[in-house]
């Protein structure tokens, strides 16, 4: 059953569940074999609870405000830089008013980092993910990936 947050929908897209599962497993594994005074600097569980943050009460606020919004080949989706991120990481996501729900789509990592100009940049990475379509051009794209993922 998805999460609602203050009335919406909130869904991960195959790439970003991964991604995200992914990073909550190690930070649980970081909680079990770091000392508390360690765990709570490590970049790894700053990152995920920044990314929690913007997931459960930030992007849900307003999924479409101004600071978050693309322009050109991306303008049908929405960032967030900063807000507790780790610099150069974006977490990038779709929504539809009309059904009331986010999908968050893909969370650079420390591979594709934020570097205007390089192949590896956070926004050519996800470009060419969209590009190749696998993340959707579109809302309903990425609500069908999601459907998919979670109903064979």
């Amino acid at each position: 059953m998805p999460l609602v947050v203050n009335g919406w929908r909130l869904l991960y897209h195959p790439i970003f569940g991964a991604r995200y599962t992914h990073l909550r497993a190690e930070v649980k594994r970081l909680r079990r074999t770091l000392p508390d005074d360690d765990f709570r600097v490590h970049p790894l569980v700053k990152l995920v609870a920044a990314v929690r943050r913007l997931i459960l009460e930030i992007v849900p606020d307003d999924p479409n405000a101004a600071a978050f919004r693309l322009s050109g080949d991306l303008a049908a989706f929405r960032r967030a830089k900063g807000r507790g991120l780790p610099p150069r990481y974006r977490l990038f996501w779709v929504f539809s008013r009309q059904a009331r729900t986010i999908i968050f789509l893909y969370l650079n990592d420390e591979t594709t980092l934020r570097k205007e100009g390089a192949r590896s940049d956070a926004y050519k990475v996800f470009h060419d993910l969209a590009r190749q379509g696998r993340v959707g051009q579109d809302f309903e794209a990425n609500l069908r990936a999601w459907l998919e993922g979670h109903h064979p």
